[in-house]
């Protein structure tokens, strides 16, 4: 008789067959997680002799009859086993505390964000499914001292600032491949989350080990991987619906073969007809990942992940400024390939990765004219400020206003395009990564060659990078735990920069009754961030590029303190930090017949206190909160008397006071995430003379039911409140959208 639940026991018997070998001068075994999954890389030590697991978990000492051994991973509880000859042992590892994260993105290798010196946050599968496969960027708009920028609603321009840093500062990875335009430019707004296994946001300079476009931090998403032990496919298909004419629906395949191959096949379309006139957003996007096991030490791995999207762009909504003509069209495609083999305590890896960016914006009819007029105040103070107040009726304008109160009142006519705006960008990258494990740490180096192309100025234009990487992490006597590396960077460009990187991580105390644990950390590290290919190579008729550019600079200093309570329930993270940003490239006028270029003139800082919490209230519940104060303030500018970039003035963009807070709870028949994202008033540009952006909430929450095995209902709310404000000044944000549907599993 057939039984479906046959495969799901096939993980478990791979992970057991080590218990068949019989040996009497060997000993052996297979590490395993608390799932029964084989784990890599743990590392294991016998009668002083040390080994890592290899690709499917299983480790061997020859000669040894029996030993005590210790048998740890990162991210897990080192666990002490006794080990005899002829009876291979099965070691499942435990979790090491519900708040404590594994990342990558950190050293390059499995790591724990206490022992790298990092400030670190990861998203899980779990907070994903929890919260509906949102949007991409809305699942980092929680994460410390990382700000989310939107203009406007779906599919508009969204950038992220780290710890205060320009918005080209951060990078974006997918397996290990940029997917950031040369120069650092990257729109997060196209993205969504479906084919996504984790998110791993890294702050702090990354250049060490990442070079340019890594100044301030990392963001890097791994893709979802199927099983090879699961030769029957499983996956899902999932239909919803909601307002503004919002359709969307996901579908997954995954699955394996002969325990060596294992795939995932994910596809996602979002439509939706928008708020305003000419503000549709359609997405459609594809992605798999194939893994190939080669031998038991050696593993294949690949990832294509690509979208197409086309859009409308109404412009300032909020002014009255709508375009019905202006529309934008994105063809997105990334390739991650990477030949792992693992040799005891030596892990290899190959890379290849290719992405291009091709988008196109057009424009054609003039639109207007329109009359606004806004209500506004001067604010006292230092620097120059004003705030919005209203925006009024040019027809019906008050006859009388208060003391410090003044209309703003121009006509404005809306131009059109003389041809399509291209942007056509690529580049190819491989690299060479070696991890070795040693008594107390591993060491991590390696080679990166990127050749980076687009279009500029109807010119085919391109440059090479690259750059060696070492990187060192240690433990002494399991308390004090060094990080650092340095990374040499070579530019066709900016000839040679060198990135170092440092951390010292101390655990001040640990566990006593109802307290766990305290680790105090401090690091230090230079990133540098490239020009974009057009700021070095354009020819225009009013402005031309600057071959001579420099890579812009940043020093970050960041001390944190890190503490634990409650049997690892409770953890709580305090970090303060200090940015500076030197040879900012800004636009400047020049004498004709040129009329201007890009120069390395501005200089910046930025200082900031991050908090955050996570606790498990109990098995189902568990709630977190983020809160940053940031002090942003321009030190030298090519616009000294500026009411946006002078002297003086914060930066843009930057709110003094951010914060987020969430609950979740997941019984077994249903699972319900709820939270908020707090902004405080900020500094901001437009072409009225406006340089404050009001304060604004944005309340969120999604319910799913598991009443049924195959069938889960769902319902997700997106600015629960129906706040009306604006992320940048003009562009309103999208007000309520409510969406239900319903997921099938098989």
């Amino acid at each position: 008789m057939r039984t479906t639940t046959f495969p799901l026991l096939i993980p478990l018997l791979a992970c057991a067959g080590g218990l068949y070998s019989q040996n009497l001068s060997v000993v052996e075994g297979t590490v395993c997680d608390p799932s029964g999954r084989a784990v890599r890389g743990a590392r294991v030590v016998c009668a002083g002799r040390e080994t890592a697991s290899g690709m499917d978990g299983k480790f061997r000492f020859e000669g040894l009859s029996e030993c005590r051994a210790e048998v740890g991973a990162a991210g897990f509880d080192t666990q002490s086993v006794e080990l005899r000859a002829g009876a291979a042992a099965r070691i499942d590892l435990v979790i090491a505390g519900v708040t404590d994260r594994v990342v990558v993105s950190a050293t390059r290798t499995v790591t724990t964000a206490d022992e790298a010196g990092v400030a670190a946050t990861v998203v899980t599968r779990s907070e994903i499914e929890r919260r509906e496969f949102p949007m991409f960027h809305e699942l980092l708009r929680t994460v410390p001292s990382l700000g989310v920028v939107q203009t406007g609603r779906q599919g508009g321009l969204t950038a992220m600032f780290t710890r205060g840093a320009q918005r080209t500062g951060t990078l974006l990875l997918l397996d290990g491949m940029p997917l950031n335009d040369p120069g650092g430019e990257v729109n997060l707004g196209q993205l969504q989350s479906a084919a996504i296994e984790r998110i791993e946001v890294v702050r702090g300079a990354e250049s060490a080990l990442f070079g340019s476009e890594a100044a301030a931090g990392v963001v890097q998403m791994f893709t979802r991987r199927g099983d090879a032990e699961q030769r029957v496919p499983h996956g899902w298909l999932s239909v919803e619906r909601g307002n503004f004419s919002t359709d969307r629906w996901t579908a997954n395949l995954a699955g394996g073969s002969g325990a060596r191959l294992d795939y995932s096949l994910t596809a996602e379309r979002l439509r939706t007809s928008g708020e305003f006139p000419n503000d549709g957003f359609r997405s459609v996007a594809g992605t798999g990942s194939v893994g190939y096991r080669l031998s038991s030490n050696s593993e294949l791995f690949g990832v294509f992940r690509g979208h197409d999207s086309s859009m409308g762009v109404p412009g300032q909504v909020a002014y009255g400024l709508t375009d019905p003509n202006a529309r934008e069209t994105m063809r997105d495609n990334a390739l991650s390939l990477r030949l792992e083999n693992q040799r005891g305590r030596y892990l290899e890896r190959i890379s290849f990765g290719y992405h291009r960016n091709r988008d196109i914006y057009y424009d054609p009819l003039t639109d207007g004219p329109f009359d606004v007029a806004l209500l506004v105040r001067d604010l006292p103070g230092p620097v120059r400020r004003v705030e919005r107040l209203a925006i009024l009726n040019p027809k019906a304008l008050p006859a009388t206003l208060p003391a410090g109160e003044r209309i703003i009142q121009q006509n404005w006519l809306l131009w059109p395009l003389d041809e399509p705006y291209l942007s056509d960008t690529s580049r190819k990258r491989f690299g060479y990564q070696g991890s070795l494990a040693h008594r107390g740490g591993t060491a991590v180096f390696g080679c990166d060659y990127e050749r980076q192309e687009g279009e500029v100025s109807k010119h085919d234009a391109g440059r090479h990078r690259n750059g060696l990487f070492l990187h060192e992490q240690y433990a002494v006597g399991g308390r004090v735990f060094l990080a650092g590396g340095l990374r040499w960077e070579h530019s066709t460009v900016f000839g040679n920069k060198l990135a170092p990187r440092g951390a010292v991580s101390v655990l001040v105390a640990g566990e006593r009754g109802a307290h766990s644990s305290t680790l105090l950390r401090v690091s230090a590290g230079r990133g540098i961030t490239e020009p974009s290919l057009i700021q070095n190579f354009s020819r225009e008729s009013y402005f031309t590029g600057n071959p001579d550019l420099r890579p812009e600079k940043t020093s970050s200093y960041e001390a944190g303190l890190v503490e634990e309570w409650f049997g690892r329930r409770l953890r709580t993270e305090v970090a303060a930090f200090h940015n500076s940003f030197r040879d900012l490239i800004s636009f400047v006028s020049v004498p004709p017949p040129v009329f201007g270029t890009w120069r390395n003139i501005d200089s910046s800082r930025a200082r900031g206190v991050e908090f955050s919490t996570r606790a498990r209230l109990n098995s189902v519940a568990s709630v977190s909160a983020s809160y940053t104060r940031l002090w942003t303030r321009i030190i030298h500018s090519n616009s000294p008397a500026s009411l946006f970039t002078g002297i003086g003035q914060e930066l843009s963009k930057r709110p003094p006071h951010s914060g987020a807070i969430a609950l979740s709870l997941a019984p077994r028949k249903w699972s319900f995430e709820a939270g908020a994202v707090l902004v405080s008033e900020r500094q901001d540009t437009d072409f009225f003379g406006i340089n404050r952006n009001s304060a604004y909430q944005n309340v969120y929450g999604a319910l799913t039911l598991n009443f049924w095995p195959h069938v889960k209902p769902f319902v997700r709310a997106d600015n629960a409140l129906n706040a009306r404000y604006e992320e940048v000044l003009g562009y309103s944000a999208l007000s309520r959208a409510v969406r239900a549907g319903v997921r099938m599993e098989w």
